[in-house]
C-alpha cells in the first residue's frame, strides 16, 4: 500500500503492475518495495529468513539506510531522503511515520534483556534527529524538531525540539 498509493484493494493484477511501475520510477520507492519484501521472507523464517537477511544488507549499501528488517514498522512508512536513516530492530511505530535525512533511532545500552522503544501513529521525525533510549515512548501525533536528540518520553499531540542558541559577533 505504501509503494502503490491506492487507498482501496482494488484488483490484485492492477494493484502488482502499479507497484512495480511506481518502484522502478522513484529511488525511495523501489527502496521500501525491497524493504518490505524482505521484512515478509525475514517473518517466513527457514531459508527465507537468511535470504531476508542478504537482501538487507544490499539494501544497506545500495540505498545508505539501515533499517533492521525485524524493526515493527506499521504501514504508512515514508522517508523524505534515504540517506543516513538508521532504525534498531528493537522498535515498534506506528502508522503513518515520516522520517527525514539523517535520523537515528537507537538503543542506548547493549546487551539488556529488554527493548521498549515505541512510536506512536502519525508521527514526524525531522532532519538530523535522534532517538535513543532504552525504554521510550513517544505518543501519537508528535512532531519532532530538525535537529534534535530524544531521550524521555513525549506525550501525545505534542511538538519537541531541542532550543538552539545563535551567537553572531561582528568584528569591529
Amino acid at each position: 500500500m505504501e509503494v502503490s498509493n491506492k487507498k482501496g484493494p482494488g484488483r490484485r493484477i492492477s494493484l502488482l503492475f502499479n507497484v512495480l511501475r511506481r518502484a522502478r520510477m522513484d529511488n525511495k520507492l523501489r527502496y521500501l518495495f525491497a524493504f518490505r519484501l524482505a521484512q515478509y521472507l525475514d517473518a517466513r523464517g527457514g531459508l527465507a529468513r537468511s535470504h531476508a537477511r542478504r537482501m538487507q544488507q544490499r539494501l544497506n549499501l545500495k540505498y545508505a539506510v539501515d533499517i533492521d528488517i525485524g524493526a515493527q514498522i506499521a504501514p504508512g512508512l515514508r522517508i523524505a531522503h534515504l540517506p543516513g536513516v538508521v532504525i534498531t530492530r528493537h522498535v515498534t511505530i506506528g502508522r503513518n511515520f515520516f522520517v527525514r535525512q539523517n535520523c537515528s533511532i537507537g538503543i542506548k545500552t547493549l546487551g539488556l534483556e529488554h527493548y521498549a522503544l515505541h512510536i506512536g501513529d502519525n508521527v514526524s521525525l525531522g532532519a538530523n534527529s535522534c532517538i535513543i533510549a532504552d525504554h521510550i515512548n513517544i505518543g501519537d501525533n508528535v512532531v519532532i524538531g530538525a535537529m534534535s536528540l530524544v531521550t524521555r518520553d513525549i506525550p501525545a499531540n505534542s511538538t519537541f525540539y531541542n532550543p538552539r542558541q545563535t551567537t553572531l559577533r561582528s568584528k569591529e
